[in-house]
């Protein structure tokens, strides 16, 4: 006797590996979309990182002197007197909550990141030795974002910047 069709055990075993391949498919596609996710905010943070550098290195160019930190010393804030007074003086990049801004002589502060995106552990080092070696000043912050899944990426950015007076 012959019959067509699948015997209990066969049905059984198709379905496995059914239910393997499409299970796979589903991982696969949650790991792309996070991974996509978490890729964007990594680009965005590298954008805002680069916008601050940026903004920091503007305040530096064209200084005449920088107020705060002090010569060899470290601080949270940065004030910074150009030669060109018709932008204002000073210019002052602080901190203010997880947000860094910038305020030119007496206008009011702005914020310059966005708020995706908190802005940490900031520091400003303030190098001058002798007439013979550059004055430079360090600055140094570490930016911080959620992904669309909750996941937080941070990212450390540093630069140096020598003055030419």
């Amino acid at each position: 006797m012959h019959q067509k069709g699948f015997t209990l055990i066969e049905v059984l075993i198709y379905l496995g590996l059914f239910a393997m391949l499409l299970g796979g498919a589903v991982v696969a596609s949650y790991s792309i979309f996070e991974s996509s996710g978490r890729n964007q905010t990594k680009s965005m943070l590298e954008e805002e990182g680069d916008f601050l550098l940026a903004k920091i290195n503007w305040a530096l160019s064209g200084a005449q002197s920088v107020n705060s930190p002090t010569q060899n010393a470290t601080s949270t804030f940065l004030s910074v007197v150009k030669w060109d007074t018709s932008i204002g003086n000073p210019i002052i990049i602080n901190p203010v909550g997880v947000n860094l801004t910038v305020s030119r002589g007496t206008n009011p502060a702005q914020v310059l990141n966005n708020t995706n995106v908190t802005v940490s552990n900031i520091l400003f080092k303030h190098t001058y030795k002798s007439a013979s070696e550059p004055e430079s000043v360090d600055s140094h912050f570490t930016l911080t974002a959620k992904t669309s899944t909750g996941a937080t990426v941070s990212r450390d950015f540093d630069s140096t910047n020598y003055l030419r007076k």
